[in-house]
């Protein structure tokens, strides 16, 4: 068996030019990756394929033109890995699932140009069939670094100041209201909380926040995602080793993500991922509080408080089989549903503020303003990747944006948005009877009649402060109230 891969260091590689990551992926020195048994790929900075070697097609069953096609296309981890990486333009090791179910264990390099821009991501990755021993092997070597580094998921924050609260969380819609009040009551509770939502609503946002209201909030808040470790590393992740568990392991053994929660806050999100056999564990667990660890006599207790997340439906994974229902019942004694960004189309001018001047400062984010044709277009999108989609498309707008230019219109949107825009309006025609379809002209004064009306109510009426969030003058705000009677 194949000893387990030695700790690394997490380079950040830098080029000269964006043509040179480009021309890498073209050039016939890619050869040189054909043959390593490690999967290699190169992706641009918008997380679409420029190369996968053959073992890296291979190992995650890909079809072999996807040169052009998005990480998204084929893996549920994309969000947590190649897009995580773009984001932060840090490194990222966790496990790569594909829609087909095909795993392995990557490490995600961020390129920079020598101005620090984003060129792309490179992916080296690794089969999970390597073997248990070397797999946990690897996570060892994965949470050494995680001790060193904020690379990783998995982090056990002990400063509470570090977390998000309810105050905090934009939204100023009455879904959103009535979402923070309620979790703020379910917070002092010490029973299990269920989080609904869809991808992209901030889950692991409002579990941030539930802890810091609860009366474990100065003690550790530990997340574990579900879907970002192979399933073979999942009981090692959660319950530790014990000393001489495999061949290399510390001769303490591990402690696992429930032994460091005791007095805290464990967070696991995308809980319907886990499989049925650790399904069976967790509910052990959350009926005694006792922990077995592999290779450790004996069991041990962990005072936690468990909040669990999920994007699926998990009645329906109860009765196609593929959740228990025990387990589900025992979750599902506080649920909270996170409203999805379409319900809430009234938060998007505060989130776009706040997105904006995270992304440029608070200094250049004043100089920059929103036409009102983008929020037009924002309350018409679909919006099915929800707050984080929004967070991309801006970042996307604001990097289109001329250096001396300060107004974001439709012109910086990526052309998928545009894409997607179109195909809602086609879908609503659809649904509509043919006598009552309005053109775009209708379309578009009533999605800004909307616009207004969601900004002014969230800002109680205050003309100046809702003419800042849409980004014109007061006047202009005064003569779309008359035209549109509002």
């Amino acid at each position: 068996m194949s000893n387990p891969p030695a700790a690394k260091a997490m380079p950040v590689y830098n080029l000269d030019s964006p043509e040179l990551l480009e021309n890498l992926a073209a050039s016939q020195h890619t050869a040189i990756f054909e043959l390593l048994h490690t999967g290699i790929s190169i992706l641009d900075r918008e997380g679409y394929f420029r190369y996968a070697s053959k073992a890296f097609v291979e190992m995650f069953g890909l079809p072999e033109d996807i040169r052009g096609k998005h990480v998204s296309d084929f893996f549920l981890t994309a969000e947590q890995g190649v897009m995580k990486t773009i984001r932060t333009r840090k490194a990222t090791i966790n496990s790569s699932v594909t829609k087909d179910n095909a795993q392995g264990v990557s490490f995600r390099y961020p390129v920079l140009d020598a101005d620090n821009n984003l060129l792309g991501v490179i992916i080296e990755s690794i089969s999970t069939s390597i073997g248990k021993d070397a797999l946990l092997g690897l996570q060892e070597t994965i949470r050494n670094l995680e001790e060193k580094t904020n690379y990783l998921e998995g982090k056990s924050h002990k400063n509470p100041g570090l977390l998000h609260t309810f105050d905090n969380i934009i939204g100023e819609s009455a879904v959103m209201e009535a979402m923070k009040k309620r979790g703020s009551r379910f917070a002092r509770s010490d029973e299990p909380i269920l989080l609904s939502g869809e991808s992209g609503t901030g889950k692991d946002i409002i579990a941030q926040a539930l802890h810091s209201a609860s009366p474990r909030a100065a003690n550790p808040f530990v997340t574990v995602n579900c879907a970002a470790l192979p399933q073979d590393l999942m009981e090692s992740e959660l319950f530790g080793y014990g000393g001489g568990a495999f061949t290399g392991a510390k001769s303490g053994g591990m402690k696992g993500k429930f032994e460091l929660a005791d007095t805290g806050t464990i967070f696991l999100d995308e809980i319907g991922e886990l499989s049925l056999p650790m399904q069976a564990k967790l509910l052990r667990v959350l009926e005694s509080g006792e922990i077995q660890k592999i290779a450790h006599p004996g069991a041990i207790h962990s005072n936690f408080r468990l909040i669990a997340a999920t994007n699926r439906n998990l009645e329906q994974l109860v009765e196609a089989g593929g959740f228990r229902e025990d387990l589900y019942h025992r979750l599902n004694i506080l649920e909270l549903d996170i409203p999805p960004l379409r319900e809430r189309v009234s938060d998007i001018p505060l989130l776009a503020r706040s997105f904006i001047e995270w992304s440029v400062g608070p200094r250049r984010a004043r100089a920059i303003h929103v036409s009102s044709e983008l929020y037009q277009a924002f309350s018409l999108y679909p919006w099915h990747g929800n707050v984080r989609e929004l967070k991309n498309i801006l970042t996307f707008a604001l990097y289109s944006l001329e250096d001396d230019g300060d107004i974001l219109t439709i012109q910086h949107l990526p052309d998928r948005f545009l894409k997607e825009l179109r195909n809602a309006q086609k879908e609503r025609e659809s649904e509509t009877p043919a006598d009552d379809v309005l053109n775009l002209t209708q379309v578009g004064a009533q999605a800004e009649r909307r616009t207004l009306l969601s900004v002014l109510e969230s800002t109680e009426n205050n003309k100046a402060r809702a003419a800042r969030l849409l980004g014109i003058s007061r006047n202009t705000l005064y003569r779309k109230i008359r035209a549109l009677g509002v």
